[in-house]
């Protein structure tokens, strides 16, 4: 344990006082000095725990040397315990005005000055550790705020690649038209879709939401985008090489999904995420699909009746050894599907209620009945509208109209 140093001083007039020898059985380091004009310079040239001054009435200097002391940043801090010799109350209070923390009246007992002594050292210990911690809170404010200014870089750059992931016009696709919106409930989002043309006859349809909101579901979502690559000579899960032409196969839905479920389990990403994949003849309207955990997707025919798209499978990551249900629709020149996440549920109405699945689909009717080419325009604008959502927001609308 570290010595505690005590300064004591005591005016030139007086016999050497027997506190030194009495405080020092304490194991109290003291210094002892003359109260002059030097005391001041003493006392940062020693730099005590404590002062102990011994004064007596009339002494005007002691006033000033410790008024000195008190408005000194460098020796303010340290305690003033005065011994007060027959004092009268005016010089005491004098003393107080000057800035001593504490006093003892001659005569006083051992136990009153050592339990002074102590209390005073203890104040100055926790004054200490609180400038300390203080001092550690501010340098954690401080990281705490470079940190965000990372995280807000961090996270505008994802925003900014996830949303050069969401496609910027969809006018490639024959037979097809298309609607569809991407808002996510914060900076960034676990939602990802996309159409592609596998070959000249085909198209390929994701709808993907990952588990949870923020950063990693975001980044879980580029990385599922960029593992879902069209290019055969690096290895596509969507497309494989063969040896007669043309040279490659379309893979199937249900072969897709088990490779997802094989290159993203949960108990190595902590994620897991429901997707729909579908494949459709652009020339026929033959439409393949598989749904793992996913919202069902709708179809709505020409005359705008409305069917879930419900075939079984269970969410990516898991692998639970259930076959997944890959299941084919025929669809009629006319016909609409909209795939979406599940966030268009808890999308709230005028009254600030949740529209949950009866007031998505009665959305659709409205837009059908009056005979809109698209039927998720007002969906469209409901999420615009929304304050702070409470879950990313996806949907994809595909018209199918044959013309060759």
């Amino acid at each position: 344990m570290k010595t505690q140093r005590i300064l004591l001083l005591r005016p030139q007039d007086q016999e050497p006082c027997y506190l030194k020898n009495f405080l020092r059985r304490f194991g109290f380091q003291i210094v002892e000095a003359l109260l002059d004009g030097v005391a001041h310079q003493t006392v940062i040239q020693t730099v005590p725990h404590l002062i102990l001054v011994n004064t007596y009435c009339g002494q005007g200097h002691t006033i000033n040397m410790i008024r000195d002391l008190k408005e000194d940043p460098y020796t303010r801090e340290i305690p003033v315990l005065a011994n007060l010799h027959s004092c009268s109350p005016e010089d005491r209070e004098a003393l107080i005005g000057a800035g001593i923390d504490d006093y003892v009246q001659t005569p006083f007992s051992e136990s009153e000055i050592l339990l002074k002594i102590n209390n005073l050292l203890r104040h100055v210990k926790i004054i200490k550790e609180l400038e300390e911690c203080k001092s550690a809170l501010e340098e954690n404010l401080q990281l705490v705020e470079e940190q965000k200014l990372e995280l807000e870089k961090n996270l505008s750059l994802a925003a900014k690649i996830q949303e050069a992931l969401i496609p910027k016009t969809l006018g490639n696709i024959p037979n097809c038209s298309f609607i569809w919106h991407f808002q996510p409930s914060g900076r960034v989002g676990g939602d990802i879709f996309d159409v592609f043309m596998l070959d000249e006859d085909h198209a390929g349809i994701y709808v993907i939401d990952v588990m949870g909101h923020g950063l990693a579901s975001s980044m879980l979502a580029v990385a599922l985008s960029e593992s879902l690559i069209l290019d055969v000579e690096r290895g596509s899960p969507l497309k494989r090489k063969i040896n007669d032409a043309p040279y490659y196969e379309i893979i199937s839905p249900r072969e897709v999904i088990d490779y997802l479920n094989k290159r993203f389990p949960f108990d190595k990403y902590g994620h897991y995420f429901t997707i729909v994949y579908m494949i459709l003849n652009v020339k026929t309207g033959v439409l393949k699909y598989v749904r793992a955990g996913h919202p069902a997707p709708l179809l709505i025919s020409s005359q705008g009746e409305i069917t879930e798209l419900n075939g079984y499978g269970t969410p990516i990551g898991f692998e639970l050894g259930e076959e997944y249900e890959e299941k084919t629709v025929f669809l009629e020149s006319g016909d609409t599907i909209v795939a979406y996440t599940d966030g268009i549920l808890e999308l709230k109405d005028e009254d600030d209620q949740f529209i949950d699945y009866d007031g998505f689909i009665q959305l659709l009717k409205q837009e059908i009945q009056m005979d809109n080419h698209h039927y998720t325009l007002s969906l469209k604008k409901l999420s615009r509208n929304q304050g702070k959502l409470k879950d990313d927001v996806s949907f994809i609308e595909m018209k199918w109209i044959k013309f060759v």
